[in-house]
């Protein structure tokens, strides 16, 4: 089928933002915004799932046991990442239980993007086999050193924690493989912010052949 020039400039190149925890993927996400290009962030999508889907706090009763559930009955997100993250087995049953439900709501989104551009974001893009479902893919990467370092200044994770999620998150090797687009965030946020600004310009341009 031939798609004609005009056709071509309704559609939105979906383009998909990943990077391991600590990399700055989501400072980059941010700074694609501030030039406005329309941003969904996966995992945000997982909180608000989890807030406000009163099935779904069922279902993860059921798979976790009812100490997932706070007070109020709803999800208590920081218990369920520490069951979620202990095995290898426990992320798979979560994932399986959530990734179908961020999917629909990603869809959703889609269809009402009428931007050139539009980004999407997520911790496990490639883990969640969801890179299919793009037409390019970012990856900041960034030392371990200094991602543990970030991660552990911001008072929300420990150092335990730190290993867990990276051992369940694919190496940097393996996000080689499957990204089109490389950030480096190994020194400060203008170096980062030029970059991002380049590729802006890049895949704008993208559009526009």
């Amino acid at each position: 089928m031939v798609v004609s020039r005009l056709d071509r400039l309704a559609m939105t190149r979906f383009v998909g933002l990943t990077g391991g925890i600590g990399s700055g993927k989501s400072t980059v996400a941010s700074m694609f915004a501030d030039l406005a290009v329309p941003v969904l962030d996966l995992d945000q999508v997982g909180h608000i799932l989890l807030d406000t889907e009163p099935t779904l706090a069922v279902q993860l009763a059921e798979v976790f046991g009812e100490a997932v559930l706070g007070a109020d009955a709803k999800v208590d997100r920081q218990h369920l990442a520490q069951i979620a993250f202990k095995t290898a087995e426990h992320t798979q049953k979560l994932n399986q239980v959530m990734h179908p439900l961020i999917q629909a709501y990603e869809l959703n989104w889609r269809q009402q993007q009428h931007a050139e551009l539009a980004i999407i974001e997520a911790s496990v893009l490639i883990e969640a086999q969801a890179v299919a479902r793009m037409q390019a893919l970012i990856v900041v990467f960034a030392d371990e050193t200094l991602r543990k370092q970030r991660v552990l200044s911001r008072g929300k994770q420990d150092a335990t924690r730190f290993t867990q999620i990276v051992a369940r998150q694919c190496s940097d090797a393996q996000r080689q493989q499957y990204c089109d687009y490389r950030l480096h965030n190994n020194a400060h946020l203008p170096a980062l912010h030029a970059q991002v600004q380049a590729l802006y310009a890049t895949l704008a341009g993208d559009t526009d052949s």
